[in-house]
């Protein structure tokens, strides 16, 4: 019986499906190439928004003269677009860049056009691609690739960067587009690997990546700490700081952890590590409020936090994150260094929302006795001023 089952075990793995040693090798190629990919796009670093830029191209001397032989013109199209001598400028409307690198892409604004007669072929909505090191364009309506850079080279500029290619060469499908479109036949048709010029970009960004360093310091308000004073918390021993963040003489420290922000404020995010405890102690509860990770929303005018209420229960707990105050940037509070590529905001002023002031009422009127009515938070106190310095890559 036992010789039985083992010959229809053994039958049973002689008609199972077998791997060829081909397939195998394909298999073992698929998944390190996937493993692959994954690897690069975990450890990818980010690119900053682009507002701003421009792509030149300034055309080659023997594109020039074969274009001149043939009676073909060129002339600047569309806004933004610009042409002078050799020169044709573009303006850049976007994109996304590391400007450590200059990887990334930009794109353009207007175009140009190669004109013969009554045959015209327009260059449009050129995109630079500097991460593959190539350039698409619409080639008289039809998306294709225009030509390949080589060899490219980068500098930085503030907080943007400039990226230069020495040859910008056709592709076979873009002079078969231009030749066909401009009529032309016989050794009058360009060539593929053509170099038609040079190409100079410059971008600057939108908004920079904020490197986790540095700190934002808060400082309280003298008559919104003397409200937590009349609740029966005790200041300044029961407001205390949350690790990493640390308690300074009269103010709080958060480390930046990291984030994206406008070089003028007035978008972006800003994220902090640590955060602030503070607790009311009494005889028959302890009302506690930790609030932690603040997060800076420039575009908004808030500040956001992870929000505790202890003990749980008779509170809730974690409540996630919650709205805490509307910020304020006074006038001349913002100040970019591009040279630097830091970003300062002093004496931003931080006043409670509504929900946060309700909030801590609701959480520091317990226990009985209530407190005074004066004690009371309202809408717009201001919980302290903050100031920061952040730095760009």
């Amino acid at each position: 019986m036992g010789w039985g089952k083992r010959k229809r075990r053994k039958g049973w793995m002689m008609n199972a499906p077998r791997i060829g040693t081909g397939r195998k090798v394909l298999l073992l190629t698929m998944l390190g190439s996937l493993f692959l990919a994954l690897a690069s796009t975990a450890s990818a670093a980010p690119r900053d928004p682009i507002a701003s830029g421009t792509t030149d191209l300034h055309m080659k001397k023997g594109m020039l003269r074969k274009l001149g032989n043939l009676g073909v013109t060129v002339q600047a199209i569309g806004t933004g677009a610009t042409s002078s001598g050799s020169k044709v400028g573009l303006a850049v409307r976007g994109g996304m860049l590391d400007p450590t690198d200059a990887k990334g892409s930009l794109d353009t604004r207007g175009g140009f056009k190669l004109q013969l007669g009554n045959r015209g072929v327009p260059l449009t909505q050129l995109t630079v691609n500097t991460a593959k090191g190539i350039v698409f364009a619409k080639i008289a309506k039809a998306r294709m690739q225009l030509g390949v850079l080589t060899p490219s080279t980068f500098e930085r500029e503030g907080f943007g960067t400039n990226f230069k290619a020495v040859k910008l060469s056709l592709t076979e499908k873009a002079v078969r587009r231009i030749s066909n479109r401009l009529g032309l036949r016989g050794s009058k048709r360009l060539n593929p690997g053509r170099v038609l010029s040079n190409l100079y970009s410059t971008a600057q960004p939108e908004m920079v990546t904020v490197l986790p360093q540095g700190s934002v310091t808060l400082t309280g308000n003298a008559s919104t700490l003397a409200k937590f004073a009349a609740k029966g918390v005790k200041v300044p021993e029961g407001i205390t700081a949350l690790a990493p963040a640390k308690s300074m003489a009269s103010s709080l420290e958060f480390p930046i952890g990291g984030g994206m922000l406008a070089p003028d404020a007035n978008k972006g995010t800003v994220e902090t590590a640590g955060g602030v405890q503070i607790l009311k102690d009494t005889d028959s509860l302890d009302p506690t409020v930790r609030l932690s990770n603040v997060q800076v929303d420039f575009a908004a005018k808030t500040a956001t936090v992870q929000l505790e209420i202890l003990p749980k229960p008779p509170f809730p707990g974690a409540a996630g994150r919650t709205a805490l105050v509307d910020v304020v940037l006074p006038p001349n509070s913002v100040t970019a260094n591009p040279v630097a590529r830091t970003i300062s905001i002093q004496g931003a002023e931080a006043r409670l929302q509504a929900g946060a002031a309700s909030t801590l009422n609701d959480v520091f009127n317990q226990p009985a006795p209530t407190p005074p009515p004066s004690s009371n938070f309202v809408v717009g106190d201001p919980l302290g001023t903050f100031s920061m310095q952040v730095q760009a890559r």
